[in-house]
């Protein structure tokens, strides 16, 4: 949810961050890391890894391949 708000790719630390906000409570920084990981190395990935530490919506990433 906090990627798709943002509509750009984001550092994994700002997601961390903005989801703490959206839930409005501390989340565990591993859980969150995890929660990337899993989504961008999925049979469908829910998240694209754009390089070391940034992710983006795996929508967006085919928009803007689209665009390339």
């Amino acid at each position: 949810m906090v990627l798709e708000r943002a509509g750009e790719p984001m550092r994994a630390r700002e997601i961390h961050a903005a989801a703490e906000q959206l839930a409005c409570e501390p989340l565990r920084w591993t859980s969150v890391k995890a929660a990337l990981a899993a989504g961008a190395s999925d049979k469908a990935p829910r998240f694209r890894r754009v390089c070391h530490g940034i992710y983006q919506t795996a929508e967006d990433a085919e928009v803007s391949r689209e665009r390339s």
